[in-house]
Parts: C-alpha cells; structure tokens; sequence
C-alpha cells in the first residue's frame, strides 16, 4: 500500500514550539517532585503529634532506603536525582542573573566623559582619565560580557573538579555504588525537612521550609541521571554526541570541517559510527586526541580505523564511555588491552620487553573477529603508543587462524645495513637463497628454483622448475641493490642472466660486460624475450627426447621437467622499469614484448627459465590490459614479491590478487631516525600473503665481485638454434658487437640487423612479429592453447568488467576504459553482476564479492 509523505506545511504546523512567558512557568509546574516537596514541606509545618512521627519516621525510612538502593547497583537506577551536584552550585537564580544583567546595562549606557574645564586663559582645556582608555573602548561590551561568560566557565570546571576530586567514583556507571556523601545530598532532605517541625520558628520559616522542600522535590526529579548512559535509540543521548562532533570536529576550523556521522549506536558503554568526510581529506585525517576532547573520554578510548574493503572518504569510529582509568594499572597491557580493546573478546598475552621494544600476542575470538581484521592502527590508538609514528613501529606476524604476534620496535633493527655475504647466496636444496635480514632477525629468503619432488636426471639430480618475481619501488628505494644481489647470486649458482635495463643502461651500467647479455634499448628488450622464448621451445624439443628417473629408480622417456645441468643450466630474464617499456602501446615493440613475457610466464617454467620483472608505480595495470598482459599479472604474483617505498597504504590497488598483503602495509620513509637512508628496506612476501619488513644486502661496488665469478652462458647448441629460429637468437650472437653502444645506438644497430636477417631469410618468414597476426585461413585446422581461445570465443562484457574490477578497477570510467567498452554497457554489466552478487558497491566504488565462476 502507497505511503503518504507530510508536506512541509504540516510538519512545521506539528513541530512543536518553545513556550514563553507565561506558558513556560506553568510548563515548569509539571513536576510531580515539586507537589511531594511542597506537600511534604507544608504537611510538616502544619502536622504534630503522632502524625507528625509517623511522617518523620516514614520519610526518614524512605530516604534510607532510598540511600540504600544508591550504595548498591541494580535495576532502580530509574529514580530520580541522579543528576551531579555542582551544577546548582555553579548557576545561579533567574532572579539573580536578571538582576546582574541590569546592573551591567546601567554601567555600560553611563556617560563616562568628563565636562570640559576653562582654563586661565579663558580656553577650554579637556580633562583625561585614567580609565579614559577603557570606557570609551568601541567594544568594551563584548569584552565585558566574554569576561564575565568565561569566569562562569571557570568556575564551573573549579567546582566540578572538587566534586571530582572528593567524589572519586562520580559520573562512572549505572552499576557504580554511590558513596554516603553523594547520597546524602540526595536523600538527606527527605529525612530533615519533617523533623524541622519538632523546632519551634516562626510561621516565615515554615514557609522558608516548604519553599525548599518545594525547590528540592522539583530539582530531585528533574535531574537526569548522568551515571545511566543513554539507551541506543535514545535521541537525547546522540544528540549530544552529534552536537558535539559538530562543534569540535565538523567546523570550519576543525580538523575535519564539513564531516558527519553516520550509522550510530550507543550500547551500554560503546558508541560505534561511521565517518564520512565530504571533502578531498580523508576520514582518517581527524586525530584520536581530537575525538577524546570532543567526548571527553581519555585518548586510549578511541579508535579510528578503515577496513580495507572501506572507501577513504570513511571511516569506523569506536568510543569506549565507561572507562577504569583510575583503577587500571598503565603498565599492563593485557589490562589495558581487556578495557579498550576495539576487538570484543580478544586477549592480549605474553607481553614482554624485548631489546628493540615490546612483543606480546592477541589472541582473537572464534567469532566476530579474525586476524585478518586486526591493523596496527586499532592496536596503538587502544595502548596510547607514543609518537605520531607509532603504527611504523609496529610489526605483525600470524602465528596460527586465531593467533597473531605483535612487535613494537622503537628501534629499527635493520638501520645499521645488512652486509653481502656470498655463503648466503649458496641455494639450498629446497631453492633458496639468503638476500638479507628481516625485522625480526630471520634470514630474508629468495627463492630461485622450486623442486620437482620425485623427478630425477639420469645423473641423480633432483628436476627443478624456475620461479618469476616481481619488486616495485621507487627510484632510490632498493631495487637495483636487490637485482645486484640476485645477479651476483645467480653466477654463485650456475643461473645465465639476461638483463634488460630499462633506464636506457644507466641503472647497470657497470653489468655491461659482466651479464651474458644486455641490452639498454625498448626494442632490445623485446628481442631478449623472443630470444628466451626460443631457448624454451629448443629446451623443449630437447627435453621430449631426453630419458628420467623416478624416486623409485624407473626410467622413463620423454622428459617435462627441467634438471639443472642435464645438459642446460638455468636462466633468469629480467626487465628493469618494465612499465616504461610498454607505456606507449603505439610502438611496434610493445606487443611483441607482451607476448614474449607472457610466453615466458605460461610455458618456460619446466624449461628452466624465469622471469623477473621491476617497475616504478605500484600498480600492476599499468603493464597494460590485454590477453598478454593479464597473464604477466598472474605470473608475477606465483613467486617473490618485493614491495619498498611505495608500500604505502593504498598498496591494495596493485592488483595482487590473492597475494594482497593481509595488513595494511605502513609507508616506508626516506631515512631512518638516525639519519640512515632506508634504501634495500621494503616488505618481502613468504609466498603467501605475509609481507615482512626486511632490508636487502648491500655492497658498495657489486660488479667487482662478481667478475671474480664464472659467467654462465648458453650452451653452443642453444645459441646456434635459437640464430636459426629468428632475428633475435642473431642478436645474441652478436651481442659483443654492441655492449659498448648506448641505446639510441643500440636500438639502431638492431633494428638494422632484424630488417636484413628478415630478408635473407625470406619475404614470406616473419620471426619477428612487429605487426597485428594475419586473419586464419578458412579451413585450416591448428592446435590452439588455452590462453589463445579468447580470439576465438571473445569473453562476454560480464567477465571484462568482473576481471576489470578484481585487478583494482573501482568506478565506471575507470573500468570502462581498462576494457574498451562502452560508458552504458559498463553500467549494464555492473548492475547484472551485482544482482547476481558477484560485485558490491561501497561508496561508489566497485568490489568483488565471489568469484565470476562460482
């Protein structure tokens, strides 16, 4: 049935509207304590006898047990007089307030000037005071009246300091126990008011009693009671919440104008909201000392964080009301940790003093709360960490489901630099190597090669399967330490490295004549992966004729899987700045580039050959949209993953896919506190979705070290197959002809040997593709792989737009232009996916919920 909505006219006729004058004084006459005050008062003055006894015994009973019932917590805190106090004693009468306002009025219309004198001379001569100054002040009024409202102010703070101070236990909790002094303000009227009868006064003291029986029942009654905390639908108790955000916080100079609250609630001794700021500043620039001034509660009782599912125009906002400050022991965080925990049931255990800080655990509940929730921001705003940058100095670890390790470093351990150390770079059985220190002492792993459990070569050897990377960063934030390590580690182990700087050779310029091959310019770059792809289809057709052995010793033919040494040794190929390689899609290098990537991610793993992959921005979409590029994405978050500066906390948009980091990763500065730049420092996955802070090692000149290394090379074979494959394999070959070049030179030199090698080889032979592939004769049958079908079956608009928003893309725009389509169609498609409750909307923004196939 359709609902009628009010107009405008009806609501404001409803409204109700503040009385006055007359009206307000018999409004205030509604107040049940005033007619038993009054009552009580004259009944006293006019009883004797046994009714007078019976009155004084029966009103003495009700006041102690009245008492009684406030000394003891219970379900009666519905009575009224609850209120505090020192508000009677901070204000004064109407009548008193009204008198002062007049005498202030009449000083300040008096006429201060002073009537001219005549002087001797017969000339008027003025006359100056010495309060001349300040009587003809322009706004001597409003100073007057801001002394006066700030002394009212102060004296208000004095008293209810005093009734603090003497009231230890005042304003805590509905189930507080009153003290006899807070009660005997409260009830020690009712029990002397009838036994002032017993005293023989005049009759205008009797009035004089009844008068205060009267003002006492009418203030007893209409007292809130400030110990029961608001109910969560009551209106009254928001309000002040809400005003108070809006005078503290939301105003023009505060540190969150223009914001608002939404979503409150005020249980028992919680209130929790959602802030939302309606301007560029995010939710998380209002400060946690700025809520607790607003509320009045202590710092440690706030927490702001954001969810990583949140936008950053919001926020999660939780105060705690009730709070223990004076019975809680500030030294003991499992205590502290019990009263301001933002995590209802969580424990805090086994805190200890370590030699960089404090480590203790958190223990979350089976329910409600998961370690995946748990921020350091949540932790240091509940223990009132110290210093601005206190959440940088918290570290966390997962130990099991529910348990999780928290370190707080007020030292970084890693700012005195992690030295090289050739032992470490030994791999181990199991792939590894050693590339530095972490936060907590451990060896930072890398891993180079991953075992193939029950595989052997005919000579014993274990198979073993290559492992691509990805690292991001900033430029003088790691990187090219991390790379210099892996190079040198790489010779150590017998591993060819081909390196494609994509600084045009200045970010390796002295590897020039130690790698095995090199190249500074974008088209070499490309060259090099079509040249590796080639070395896998070789190793490939190798493999197939080679015989193994199982763990039981049965030899098998036909080999898939790679064994160092059997006869060929691994490969690694690197792209430095790979972003900048393929940011122009308009060169005719950038696809073929794509291809021979994704070749690289999809197929040459069991052939012995990785892929490592750096880039600037951290955000992998910037690599490009396509077939190819999407399967680099999926390639390069299957191994390491190295993240430094640009760890910062929107590191969630890098398209990581399951390998996000599980918490919010702080942002890494510049330099250490004690000057000490944090180059080589960054967070290094563990191959799943822990990031810990490590540092890399450093060596002031690498390449000297590793010229004193063998260079591994290909072998004759590979080189004279991968020539007669393409262009590419010729440019290895000829790869000492231009190491001395520098890259406008470079990419001339191999642009000039491509076009010749093309036409020696033949008009109808392209190797080298550098344009879009022909359309497929009719009637011809091929083998298609997998990843090639979606030229045959395009993927529907759903999954483009699905796909789009699981990489990172948010808004319609963003997602239409990822994926070529249509500004409606994206709308469209949106929609249909969140009907179906594979998308979500949060503030705009657009999130997976499940998976497209589920």
């Amino acid at each position: 049935m359709a609902t009628t909505t009010p107009t405008q006219e009806e609501t404001e006729d409803t409204a109700p509207q503040e009385l006055t004058g007359l009206r307000a004084q018999m409004a205030r006459m509604h107040n049940p304590g005033l007619y038993v005050g009054s009552g009580l008062g004259i009944a006293s003055g006019w009883l004797s006898g046994d009714p007078l006894l019976l009155t004084t015994l029966g009103s003495t009973g009700v006041a102690a047990g009245w008492a009684a019932l406030g000394m003891n917590p219970g379900p009666w805190r519905w009575l009224p007089g609850q209120g505090e106090p020192w508000e009677w004693m901070s204000r004064s009468s109407q009548r008193g307030y009204r008198r002062r306002v007049r005498r202030m009025r009449r000083r300040l219309n008096l006429d201060h000037t002073y009537s001219p004198a005549v002087g001797s001379d017969g000339m008027l001569v003025p006359t100056i005071g010495i309060a001349d100054g300040w009587r003809h002040h322009d706004n001597r009024a409003a100073l007057v009246r801001a002394a006066k409202a700030d002394a009212y102010r102060k004296r208000s703070a004095a008293l209810r300091a005093i009734w603090a101070k003497g009231l230890p236990n005042w304003e805590r909790a509905w189930w507080r126990r009153y003290t006899p002094a807070e009660m005997a303000l409260r009830a020690g009227p009712l029990a002397v008011i009838p036994a002032s009868s017993y005293i023989d006064v005049p009759w205008w003291a009797r009035l004089l009693v009844a008068s205060t029986a009267a003002t006492w029942g009418a203030r007893m009654w209409s007292l809130p009671d400030r110990g029961t905390p608001a109910a969560a639908g009551d209106p009254a108790g928001l309000d002040w919440y809400l005003a108070r955000w809006n005078e503290w916080i939301a105003c023009d100079q505060g540190p969150l104008a223009a914001s608002k609250l939404t979503d409150v609630h005020l249980d028992e001794d919680r209130l929790t909201a959602i802030i939302v700021s309606t301007t560029a500043k995010p939710a998380l620039g209002v400060g946690q000392d700025s809520v607790s001034i607003a509320f009045e509660v202590p710092p440690r009782a706030v927490n702001i964080y954001r969810p990583d599912d949140m936008a950053a125009s919001r926020a999660k906002l939780t105060v705690k009301l009730q709070n223990r400050t004076s019975e809680l022991d500030m030294d003991d965080l499992a205590a502290v940790w019990e009263e301001y925990s933002p995590y209802h049931g969580s424990e805090l255990y086994d805190a200890e003093e370590t030699e960089f800080g404090r480590r203790f655990k958190l223990l979350m509940p089976r329910r409600g709360s998961s370690v995946a929730d748990v921020q350091p921001l949540a932790i240091a705003q509940a223990l009132d960490m110290d210093g601005e940058d206190a959440v940088s100095h918290l570290h966390l670890r997962v130990i099991d489901a529910r348990r999780i390790e928290v370190n707080e470093m007020s030292t970084n351990p890693l700012q005195d630099g992690v030295p090289l150390d050739l032992d470490a770079l030994v791999m181990d059985e199991q792939g590894y190597v050693t590339v530095g220190k972490d936060i907590y002492g451990d060896p930072a792993r890398w891993r180079l090669m991953i075992p193939n459990e029950g595989k052997y070569g005919l000579t014993g050897h274990q198979g073993m399967s290559a492992v691509h990377s990805f690292s991001s960063g900033t430029t003088g934030s790691g990187k090219s330490s991390l790379e210099e390590t892996l190079l040198i580690a790489q010779m150590i182990n017998g591993i060819v490295g081909w390196l494609a700087d994509g600084k045009y050779g200045a970010g390796f310029a002295s590897w020039t004549h130690v790698l095995d091959w090199m190249v500074k310019s974008h088209y070499g770059a490309m060259l090099m992966g079509q040249a590796a792809v080639d070395v896998g289809k070789f190793r490939f057709s190798t493999q197939m004729k080679m015989q193994w052995q199982d763990a039981d010793g049965y030899v098998m033919d036909g080999r898939s899987f790679f064994v160092p040494g059997e006869p060929f040794a691994p490969m690694q190929v690197t792209w430095d700045e790979f972003n900048e390689m393929v940011m122009d899609p308009v060169k005719d290098h950038v696809n073929p580039l794509l291809a021979s990537a994704s070749n690289l991610g999809r197929q040459t793993r069991s052939a012995g050959i990785g892929a490592r992959v750096y880039v600037q921005i951290p955000n992998l979409d910037s690599i490009g949209t396509n077939k190819h590029a999407n399967a680099i994405r999926d390639m390069l978050q299957s191994g390491n993953i190295a993240l430094f500066r640009t760890a910062r906390a929107d590191v969630d948009v890098m398209s990581l896919g399951s390998r996000t980091p599980r918490f919010r990763l702080e942002p890494i500065p510049e330099t250490f506190p004690n000057g000490a730049g944090t180059g080589g420092l960054g967070y290094i996955a563990d191959g799943s979705d822990q990031y810990t802070q490590s540092r890399t090692m450093f060596h002031p000149n690498p390449v000297r070290i590793a010229r004193e290394l063998p260079q591994p090379t290909l072998t004759p074979s590979e080189a004279d197959a991968i020539a007669d494959m393409s262009p590419a394999g010729i440019a290895y070959l000829r790869r000492d002809e231009y190491r001395h070049m520098d890259a406008g030179e470079e990419e001339e030199f191999l642009r000039d040997l491509v076009q010749r090698e093309q036409e020696e080889r033949g008009k109808n032979t392209t190797v080298v593709d550098l344009a879009p592939a022909p359309a497929m004769p009719a009637g011809v049958d091929t083998d298609v792989d997998d990843d090639d079908l979606d030229d045959l079956v395009p993927p529907s608009r759903s999954e483009l737009v699905w796909h789009a928003v699981d990489r990172g893309a948010r808004r319609n725009g963003e997602i239409a232009k990822v994926t070529d389509l249509k500004p409606p169609n994206v709308a469209n498609a949106t929609k249909r996916l969140e009907r179906l409750g594979k998308l979500t909307q949060i503030d705009r923004d657009w999130h997976t919920l499940e998976r497209l196939d589920a």
